[in-house]
């Protein structure tokens, strides 16, 4: 729904009043929707700016089968990387299955 506002304006009362002064309803709609096209352009232009600062620090990594990689488990007490794990193979995009080379049944799926 990028844009479009539905307003009912009764039709009894010309004017609205706001701050003590009258307006015309279809100038309180023009103004409305001016107003919500500025906000959605100026979303869009946070978003390219943002993506831009995040493209440039971002680096895309891949994995084989069979790669020794170390995992940084979430947990705020510990910020210590484990491992080393073994990629067992490719989850989609951006996961891996991985398991440990010292317990060879655990297997997990992360993300990287």
């Amino acid at each position: 729904m990028g844009g479009q506002f539905l307003v009912y304006i009764p039709k009894i009362q010309p004017f609205i009043t706001s701050g003590g002064h009258q307006t015309p309803c279809e100038d309180q709609l023009d103004l409305l929707t001016l107003t919500g096209a500025e906000a959605s352009n100026n979303v869009y232009e946070t978003h390219l700016e943002n993506k831009h600062r995040f493209d440039l620090h971002h680096r895309s990594q891949s994995f084989k089968a069979e790669d020794l990689l170390l995992y940084d488990w979430p947990r705020k007490e510990s910020n210590i990387f484990k491992g080393p794990f073994v990629t067992v193979r490719p989850v989609g995009a951006m996961c891996y299955e991985i398991k440990s080379e010292t317990q060879r049944k655990l297997i997990k799926v992360v993300k990287v």
